[in-house]
C-alpha cells in the first residue's frame, strides 16, 4: 500500500510541478522535466518498493552518468569525422574507426558491469523490466518529439489497462 502512495505522490508532484511552470520555462527545463518523467516511469514500471528504490537509484544514476560520458565521446568522434572526412587519409580514418569500435566495446563492458550491479539491488525480473522500461520510455520520447504528443504510447507495465 505504501508503495502505491509513494508512486502516486511522486507522479502528482511531477504533474503539478510541470503544470505550474510557465510555457517558456518548460522548453528550458525540458531536460529536467524529461528526467523527472523518466524516474517516475521507471519507478512505476519496475514497481519498486521504497527499499528497492533506495538501493537502485544511486546505482542507476551512476550508470547513466558513465553512459552519458561515453555518449559524449561518441559525439565528439562522430562530429570530428563529419567535419573532416573529406580531408582524412586512410590512416586517420582508420584511427577514428578504431576509436569508434573501442568505444562500443567500452559501452558493452559498462552494460555488463551494471547488469551485475542491478542484479545485486533488484530482482533479475526487474532488471529485465528496467531494460524494457528504458526502451519504451525512449520510444515515447521519440514519438513526442516527432509530434505524437505526450499521451501517445504505452503508459505503464504490460497488462495494465489505460483509461
Amino acid at each position: 500500500m505504501s508503495k502505491y502512495i509513494f508512486i502516486a505522490s511522486t507522479l502528482l508532484f511531477i504533474t503539478v510541478s510541470i503544470a505550474a511552470q510557465p510555457q517558456h520555462q518548460r522548453g528550458r527545463g525540458g531536460f529536467e522535466q524529461v528526467e523527472a518523467e523518466r524516474i517516475a516511469f521507471i519507478t512505476r514500471y519496475l514497481e519498486l518498493t521504497s527499499d528497492e528504490a533506495k538501493k537502485f537509484w544511486p546505482v542507476y544514476d551512476d550508470f547513466r552518468n558513465r553512459r552519458e560520458l561515453l555518449s559524449q565521446e561518441r559525439q565528439e568522434i562522430s562530429g570530428s569525422f563529419r567535419q573532416n572526412y573529406r580531408h582524412l587519409g586512410d590512416k586517420e580514418a582508420e584511427e577514428i574507426a578504431d576509436r569508434y569500435i573501442a568505444l562500443q566495446v567500452r559501452e558493452t563492458a559498462l552494460a555488463e558491469e551494471y547488469h551485475e550491479k542491478f542484479k545485486s539491488v533488484i530482482s533479475p525480473g526487474k532488471v529485465m523490466r528496467l531494460y524494457e522500461a528504458e526502451n519504451i520510455f525512449r520510444m515515447q520520447l521519440l514519438r513526442r518529439v516527432r509530434g505524437g504528443g505526450p499521451g501517445r504510447g504505452p503508459g505503464g507495465p504490460p497488462g495494465q489497462s489505460r483509461e
